[in-house]
């Protein structure tokens, strides 16, 4: 049997068993990388699969002709090892991991005080992530049903996410969100309660649109951009909010395991690794507290 028929087989069972989400990208994994590469083999092997990661890592972006990404290319092989059992260990070259940016607190303060000045849904969708650290489908998938200003909490029960198949094409999906630790209750500080009261509008409104209808993270996104090109604040991707809340939750004396709960994370390793990444002062305070000791 060749590949592309186990591969072809195999998907017709994740369609079954897995979140929509999850089908879509074990689909476009399949189609676009290993069908074209590996598809007619009828046996695959180490030697194979080490070959064919190096050359994603070169020049597997279909659209650029450049590199995939070495975390893109540990899912393509993730695939590989479930559909083809046997394969051994994999390489990939060293690559030093990225640092991952945050915003400082001056320019936190300069969104709060545009936004909130001039407060409009999709403002209040912004502030509401720099005091949560809510993802951005989570955001926009948020209700005001799903509020409740009384006891100050915010319940994340869903997220948005648009998906692409070539059988498909392009949805907009409102689904569980990314992982039963994801689904959590989150508390609110009395200074985002207050804004929020002012927007609060009917239940089956959403918060980010103020209307039944919601808009995708995408368009949101764009608007998002707007904001920082005209507060002069150089570009950080919208998820650079949640890393931001992390750090500053470490800052302010938060526990690790209530931050990890609070970005809804299986365990406090991820929050640890992903999402905590101490600024300069903090590391100075940490390096000072030593001259106490010897003098």
């Amino acid at each position: 049997m060749r590949y592309k028929e186990v591969l072809t087989q195999w998907l017709a069972d994740q369609r079954t068993y897995q979140k929509y989400s999850t089908y879509t990208c074990y689909t476009n994994i399949v189609e676009n990388h290993l069908i074209p590469h590996l598809g007619e083999l009828e046996t695959i092997t180490t030697e194979t699969v080490q070959e064919l990661a190096l050359e994603l890592l070169q020049s597997g972006n279909r659209r650029t002709g450049g590199g995939l990404s070495q975390s893109f290319v540990r899912d393509i092989l993730t695939v590989i090892k479930i559909t083809s059992p046997g394969i051994g260990e994999i390489r990939l070259p060293y690559a030093p991991p990225k640092e991952i940016e945050v915003f400082n607190k001056s320019e936190i303060v300069a969104m709060c005080n545009r936004l909130q000045t001039s407060l409009t849904p999709r403002g209040l969708g912004v502030l509401l992530t720099i005091h949560t650290g809510i993802r951005i489908g989570e955001l926009c998938a948020l209700q005001w049903s799903d509020v409740n200003l009384r006891d100050r909490t915010l319940q994340i029960r869903k997220t948005i996410i648009r998906t692409y198949t070539k059988a498909d094409g392009s949805r907009l999906d409102i689904t569980a969100p990314k992982s039963k630790s994801s689904v959590r209750t989150i508390p609110l500080n009395s200074w985002i309660c207050h804004l929020m009261g002012l927007m609060q509008a009917s239940d089956d409104c959403y918060i980010v649109t103020g209307k039944p209808k919601t808009q995708e993270p995408g368009k949101y996104r764009l608007w998002y951009n707007r904001q920082l090109r005209q507060l002069g604040i150089p570009h950080r991707k919208f998820h650079c909010l949640r890393h931001t809340f992390a750090t500053n939750c470490i800052a302010c004396g938060c526990d690790y395991k209530s931050l990890s709960q609070l970005l809804g994370h299986a365990n406090v390793t991820t929050t640890m690794d992903l999402y905590v990444h101490p600024q300069m002062e903090l590391k100075r305070q940490c390096v000072e507290h030593l001259a106490g000791l010897y003098v």
